[in-house]
């Protein structure tokens, strides 16, 4: 008969091997003491040869330094349901919802997996623990604090030597791993408190020879009982990165002494020895497998006695999780075809799921105690602290990982961060301005205020979308852009002397003669200054550019005054005319697409009046955050003003709280400017995206790409690519809903909903 274990009988309670958690350690039943450190994981999975080989080298050094058995877990749950961050008051409704609705949508068509990896630390037995947890929390004072101290040691010598690398690991307060305890084992702490394991305890459960129901939900494990001749680092990350189910693993790591490791190693070339013996005195033809493991054998214990190698015993095991006895058995089949393409061979705990089940709660118990032995270089390879996304998990959210089951965030304005710019790179037709808009309009419906200076004009459609504002500079209608900056809020001679030195570089480049590498001299700047300051403290609220013309004109600066002149009639008059608008919104698109005549000498003072909108804005509305975006940002670099205004801005948005996106299209203008480098450096967050054969070395060098990167952007599909935080690296796929397509996509694109630009 099936046996249940039911709360009336209060048997479920015996599958938890736990007396108590307190001051970050816990308590065994069994006896024993454990710490727990929670770890962010490494994505080296398009990492070159050279970057494996440290991590290797330095994870093999780390497992060698160990003073004791440690269990690392990697817990793995589908996403079946995420939230995106609610939608900010001023923000459209109907886009928030569309994409609100499409996320939940692509996590659960892709089965999504969020994953947490704990590494716990074992000390030395201090006896069987009585089960009242009273009486034990009263006797936890009179235990010696020598296991204390002993896991307090190498925690800390752990988490060092996993800083080194380049894993962020920190202690598992009691409360946190109570918590994740709980999320494993399905317990409740409305319970009475007859003892401490029924808050962790399931409510029911069914034993049967190869499985377990746990509150309905059904659990098989396995246990890893052969592993590939040869290694490579990451090999588990076929089953790691891409699990269809809830999925536990497991590795239990046990360092053997030396004079254990000499004395197996010595049993096990006494039996080589012998069998070759024993074929030699029967005239048979030595066993050529026997004859390779004697000389491993002897290898190895060479290698021991010279302190170059350390053996140890491995046991992985793995639980499996499913809502259905169907999906637990589709789900199994997926793991063991899995394990076998890797070159391991798994045995089923079939009459022991109860310690298979057990063996993979991060408590550091090991009921199965299946070790295999393995040295320190193969059991490096063994590495379960990889993902393939990024470290963070709020912010924008471009779309799934294209190498595992994650999804890719992204967040320029985190704190950590050095600055809050953004550069896209990318050829013609790769998706770049798919992608800048996709992140720009997953961040408005954040909160963030969005300004976007438009060559092309492309931008009308998204703002329409997202309830925005689209201004056209053209001579057909008024801009609204005045060219001396918006009216302040108030008339104080401060507040007009600031606002004259923010549009005095405009002006300067407006004024400034059109050849290349003129510039306004001192005097000239002196003249500027004093009419400009004039025209606003007689008229702070109205003052404009006819204004300025008629007083530099009346202090005899013909020169400029003729120059700016040609702003307010002819051609060129609607460029910085029309009635103010305010820019009340949060998406502003500035189009420049009916610009034609004197364009290049017309960017660079335009780009800087942005700026000085948008710090008006920040002055009024300290805090929130702002993004300016610049597209096809190589035509600013065609001059050396423009260039040096594009490089200004990189360096003066962090200080105002705001952010730059820098598309461009011409890989080569900005890896081979100086500008264009300081640029680059400048942003902290890189979308790489389809490059050209010629641009590849030149971006391997620059951006410390792999082999691997560097074929993945050359072969990507469009809105697809790299992105680039700090160190991390990670692929991506951008994906939006299908209502958002026709704003996202360029106005050249036919109209297929599955091509991205």
């Amino acid at each position: 008969m099936t046996p249940w274990f039911g709360p009336a009988r209060g048997l479920s309670t015996s599958l938890i091997d736990l007396a108590c958690v307190e001051a970050q350690t816990a308590t065994l039943t069994s006896g024993g003491r454990r710490a727990a450190l929670e770890v962010e994981p490494l994505n080296f999975v398009l990492a070159d040869d050279a970057a494996r080989d440290l991590l290797w080298r330095r994870y093999r050094q780390l497992l060698a330094s160990l003073g004791g058995p440690v269990s690392m877990y990697v817990i793995s749950r589908p996403l079946d349901e995420w939230s995106p961050p609610s939608p900010t008051a001023t923000a459209a409704g109907n886009p928030a919802i569309r994409d609100r609705e499409f996320t939940r949508a692509l996590v659960a068509g892709h089965r999504i997996q969020n994953q947490r990896h704990v590494t716990v630390v074992w000390a030395r037995d201090v006896g069987v623990v009585p089960h009242n947890p009273l009486r034990a929390l009263r006797r936890q004072t009179q235990w010696p604090g020598a296991a204390s101290n002993e896991l307090e040691q190498r925690s800390q010598a752990l988490l060092a030597g996993m800083g080194r690398l380049g894993l962020r690991g920190r202690h598992l307060d009691e409360g946190s791993w109570f918590a994740l305890l709980q999320n494993c084992t399905g317990g409740r702490s409305g319970r009475p408190p007859a003892e401490f394991a029924s808050w962790l305890a399931p409510g029911q459960v069914r034993i049967e020879p190869d499985l377990l129901v746990v509150d309905r939900r059904f659990c098989r494990s396995l246990q890893v009982s052969g592993f590939p001749r040869q290694l490579h680092l990451g090999w588990l990350a076929p089953l790691l990165l891409t699990p269809p189910c809830s999925l536990r693993l497991a590795e239990h790591v046990y360092p053997m002494p030396k004079l254990a490791t000499l004395s197996h190693l010595r049993r096990r070339i006494r039996s080589f020895e012998t069998s070759l013996q024993v074929d030699h005195l029967r005239g048979r033809r030595p066993d050529q497998g026997t004859r390779n493991a004697l000389g491993d054998a002897l290898n190895l214990e060479e290698r021991v006695l010279l302190e170059e190698e350390r053996l140890f015993g491995l046991g992985i095991t793995v639980t499996l999780e499913a809502d259905s006895r169907e999906h637990l058995d589709s789900s199994w089949h997926w793991v063991v075809s899995t394990l076998a393409e890797i070159g391991c061979t798994v045995t089923p705990v079939t009459h022991r799921q109860v310690d298979g089940w057990r063996a993979t709660i991060p408590l550091g118990a090991d009921p199965l105690e299946w070790k295999r032995d393995m040295t320190a270089g193969a059991l490096a390879a063994a590495i379960p602290f990889m993902r393939a996304g990024l470290s963070g998990s709020e912010g924008a959210l471009l779309g799934p990982s294209l190498v595992s089951r994650e999804l890719v965030f992204v967040d320029p304005f985190a704190a950590r961060n050095p600055n809050f710019n953004v550069v896209v790179l990318g050829t013609s037709g790769a998706g770049k301005s798919f992608t800048a808009k996709l992140l720009a309009a997953r961040l408005l419906l954040q909160g963030v205020r969005i300004r976007c200076v438009d060559p092309a004009g492309e931008y009308h459609q998204l703002a329409a979308l997202l309830g925005g504002d689209s201004w056209q500079l053209g001579s057909a209608s008024g801009s609204g852009l005045n060219p001396l900056g918006p009216a302040p809020t108030n008339a104080d001679p401060v507040g007009a002397e600031r606002r004259a030195a923010r549009a005095l570089p405009v002006l300067e480049r407006l004024a400034s003669p059109r050849s290349a590498g003129s510039h306004l001299d001192d005097a000239d700047l002196e003249q500027m200054e004093a009419a400009l300051l004039e025209v606003m403290r007689r008229d702070p609220a109205g003052a404009c550019l006819r204004d300025l013309v008629a007083a530099l004109h009346d202090a005899g600066a013909r020169a400029m005054a003729t120059r700016l002149h040609r702003f307010t009639v002819g051609l060129e008059q609607g460029f910085f005319d029309g009635a103010p608008r305010a820019a009340d919104s949060d998406f502003a698109a500035v189009s420049l697409r009916e610009l034609r005549h004197d364009r290049e000498h017309l960017l660079t003072a335009l780009v800087t009046l942005v700026l000085v909108y948008l710090e008006a804005e920040l002055d009024e509305r300290p805090g929130r955050p702002h993004l300016l975006l610049v597209d096809e940002a190589e035509v600013l670099l065609d001059s050396e003003r423009s260039a040096r205004a594009l490089e200004g801005l990189t360096r003066r948005l962090r200080k105002l709280g705001a952010g730059l996106v820098v598309l461009s299209q011409v890989v080569e203008d900005f890896l081979t400017s100086p500008v264009g480098n300081v640029i680059i450096r400048n942003c902290h967050t890189k979308l790489l995206l389809r490059q050209e054969e010629v641009a590849m070395p030149a971006l391997r060098e620059a951006f410390g790409l792999s082999g691997v990167e560097c074929d993945l952007l050359l072969s990507s599909d469009p809105g697809c690519g790299l992105i680039l935080v700090g160190g991390e690296h990670a692929a991506f796929r951008g994906e939006a809903p299908a209502e958002w397509l026709p704003a996202l996509r360029t106005d050249a694109l036919p109209p297929n909903p599955e091509v991205l630009s």
